[in-house]
């Protein structure tokens, strides 16, 4: 066992009301707060191309009124009670969720259930320009937009690899009654999970589920996500800046893969922190990079494995160097004892830090339910981490790291591509 005995003293536990949808409970009885969401698997990954970014519109439009409350009136119930209202989009999921204190958790309740079930999705055109000047915000900021790019290329002409919030083209044509077709679709019980973590009586939170969320009824079969299909090579995007920033990424595995644990070994071992190789190499031996770091992210059918840095255009060729020597190393030697052991303690401790809080916990669980239609325990992620042996990350990165997998995009004022990759 990887954790102290007093860990395990919470459990989480799943209920489901009759029309299919999920409820599932965390009691901390430790806190002063609770943190509740209805969390919805619809994200960008399952829209077609014309509806690009509807999820994220929709999201939006939620908070706009109700038929009991205006935009203020929704925020004010909850603000003024010291809590915090908010929403986000992901690509396979949209999550709304208060946190609040608990003595106010019927309040929160209430509001939260309003917002899903009795939007009037007023302010259509208002909203839609705080979009589009999001997305033109998001585009501005080279270090996010390189990101965007390098999943566009990584996987292209598929929906899983299009920006979250869409494009400015998509967003101007989305109409009410697209949105509200696509609300019908995916926002039926059978495809949302209640979840809720804190300090709460689990039967008063029950019975106001049942009654907030209980007469939602299933229409038809929710539509599916798709696999997307794989592309490489180096893209290019000029633009005036100071720096170049420059995203490679790798095929990986869907979230079912046991080996996303590897991943993360790999992804750690790679560049997930101060210690890891790419930073040690590239800016504290080099001195080339301020900001450089790697990154696994998992979906359902597919995920990448990527790095990213921000460099003078003058040292693009050699940093791109560097980082396939560091990966070629990867391949030929396993981690020593030392560093097999650090990244996993990086890892675990990452994830036991994280838990501390209310809405944290609240999200773990609502992550595993969707993914894995079960609550994966903590211990089995802490000891599925200890079991990954340095011949298996070896063996992942020799698998991975090759040429003909690579998608690498660079955004910035380069005149040309680096040199040939060589893995």
């Amino acid at each position: 066992m990887t954790t102290s005995p007093g860990y395990t003293k919470y459990h989480p536990t799943v209920e489901k009301l009759d029309n299919g949808m999920t409820v599932a409970f965390e009691q901390l009885p430790h806190l002063h707060t609770a943190t509740v969401g209805v969390w919805i698997k619809a994200g960008s990954a399952g829209e077609t191309q014309k509806e690009a970014g509807l999820s994220h519109f929709l999201e939006h439009l939620f908070f706009k009124g109700t038929e009991r409350r205006n935009s203020r009136e929704l925020m004010h119930a909850i603000e003024s009670r010291g809590g915090h209202m908010n929403a986000f989009t992901s690509r396979e999921y949209t999550c709304l969720y208060v946190k609040t204190l608990s003595q106010h958790l019927p309040v929160a309740m209430d509001v939260l259930a309003d917002v899903l079930n009795h939007s009037i999705f007023c302010d259509l055109e208002k909203e839609r320009s705080v979009i589009l000047e999001e997305i033109a915000a998001g585009m501005d900021v080279p270090e996010e937009y390189v990101h965007d790019l390098l999943t566009m290329q990584l996987w292209p002409d598929h929906a899983l690899g299009r920006p979250i919030a869409g494009s400015a083209e998509s967003v101007s044509a989305i109409g009410l009654d697209e949105i509200k077709h696509y609300k019908d679709a995916w926002y039926q019980p059978n495809n949302l999970t209640f979840c809720i973590a804190g300090n709460f009586d689990q039967t008063e939170v029950l019975d106001a589920v049942q009654e907030q969320y209980g007469g939602l009824v299933n229409t038809a079969p929710v539509p599916a996500f798709s696999a997307p299909p794989l592309g490489n090579g180096v893209h290019l995007v000029e633009r005036g800046i100071a720096q170049d920033h420059v995203a490679l990424a790798f095929p990986g595995p869907g979230l079912d893969d046991p080996r996303r644990y590897q991943y993360d070994m790999l992804s750690s071992a790679l560049g997930g922190g101060s210690t890891s190789r790419l930073f040690d190499r590239i800016r504290e031996e080099e001195g080339l990079a301020y900001s450089i770091y790697a990154f696994h992210s998992g979906y359902q059918d597919a995920g990448m494995l990527g790095m990213y840095a921000a460099v003078a255009p003058e040292n693009l060729e050699k940093v791109v160097d560097l980082t396939c020597e560091e990966l070629r190393k990867l391949k030929n030697d396993p981690l020593s004892a030392e560093e097999l052991n650090s990244n996993a303690e990086q890892l675990k401790g990452g994830l036991l830090l994280a838990l501390e809080g209310s809405f944290t916990r609240m999200s773990r669980i609502a992550r595993s339910l969707l993914h894995f239609h079960r609550i994966v325990p903590i211990e089995e992620v802490l000891d599925a981490v200890d079991a990954v042996t340095a011949e298996e990350i070896q063996t992942l990165a020799q698998q991975t790291f090759s040429e003909e997998q690579c998608a690498m995009t660079v955004l910035g004022p380069a005149a040309g591509p680096p040199a040939r990759l060589t893995l």
